[in-house]
């Protein structure tokens, strides 16, 4: 289309009138050298330029006004504005960038660790001196015992049925602790002394991480059943915990137990979370009777400093008062 070639006959105009005017001088010239008939076409010549330069600016108003013309006009005046649009963000756009556009790699911040179930590893090394203020070392309550509090009654430290540590845990009703949930944290003791005799853990200990964890299954307005499960499940928010002891789907699989003897191995039954618990508690042999065992297997159930606190100060509250 005519359009299409506006703008190089446009471009051409100033040559072609250019061009024009040269000869025109130089025709005059010839006639001024030579007879007046040159002289005379010197003179058409020139005015045939002038003509012609005057039609191609007429013809490039014209086709400038019609609405192909426009359009072109206004395409060639928006690819104008967008090169320099571009060439302008070259020099600004990347200030605006974060630092890693210009070759720094930014530094991530730092996760919080999450409950992991797994073992302490080079923590050994680590717990050899006295463990901090606060920790079952420095405030055992009986003799050479390192235990944060003592264990469950007579009745209940020997193996007993299920009607032995229901009337135990009905005694200890000022703790402030379910008494399904004690049960279970008596039951569990029972287990691991058969299971781990050289472990002596207590239920003390159990009943402070399902303290510290989910206030012994009842966070979010939640209920321990009369067998065991939780009302509703309970999931932790980050890395997807399970149960009132809060186990990683991964390290359940590892450690589930069947504490109440149900054939099934359920990690929202609190039986089966803290038999669970214990044996995780006492794997590779730990000792918790002694300060570094017990710091070492409670700092593994989650490897924070202020966990490691809340549990020794639940544990030892709850066996002062269950000896008061």
């Amino acid at each position: 289309m005519w359009f299409a070639t506006l703008p190089r006959r446009i471009a051409a105009l100033p040559r072609r009138a250019l061009k024009a005017l040269r000869r025109s001088p130089r025709l005059l010239w010839r006639a001024v050298k030579g007879s007046p008939r040159a002289l005379w076409l010197g003179a058409k010549g020139l005015w045939r330029g002038v003509k012609a330069a005057g039609r191609g600016l007429r013809a490039a108003y014209r086709g400038l006004r019609a609405p192909a013309g426009r359009l072109s006009v206004q395409v060639v005046f928006t690819a104008i504005a967008l090169a320099g649009a571009l060439t302008a963000g070259w020099f600004v756009v990347p200030g605006a960038g974060p630092a890693w556009s210009f070759g720094t790699e930014p530094t991530p911040e730092a996760e919080e660790p999450p409950l992991v179930l797994s073992p302490e590893g080079a923590l050994d090394e680590a717990i050899g001196e006295a463990p901090d203020a606060g920790l079952p070392a420095e405030t055992a309550p009986v003799g050479d015992t390192l235990q944060p509090t003592e264990s469950p009654t007579a009745a209940a430290t020997t193996p007993a049925g299920p009607a032995g540590l229901d009337a135990w845990a009905a005694g200890l009703t000022d703790l402030g602790i379910p008494q399904r949930a004690l049960v279970a944290y008596g039951r569990g003791e029972l287990v691991s002394a058969a299971q781990n005799p050289g472990c002596n853990l207590s239920w003390t200990t159990l009943a402070g991480i399902g303290a510290t964890e989910t206030t012994h299954g009842t966070t979010g307005g939640n209920q321990i059943q009369s067998d065991g499960t939780t009302l509703t499940e309970i999931i932790g928010s980050g890395y997807d915990e399970m149960g009132p002891m809060q186990f990683l789907p991964s390290t359940w699989e590892r450690w589930k137990a069947d504490g109440d003897g149900d054939g099934r191995y359920n990690p929202h039954d609190i039986d089966d979370a803290v038999t669970a618990a214990a044996n995780y508690l006492c794997h590779d042999d730990r000792d918790m009777s002694r300060p570094d065992g017990w710091y070492a297997a409670v700092y593994s159930y989650n490897p924070r400093e202020d966990y490691v606190k809340k549990v020794f100060d639940r544990a030892d509250e709850y066996g002062r008062k269950s000896t008061a």
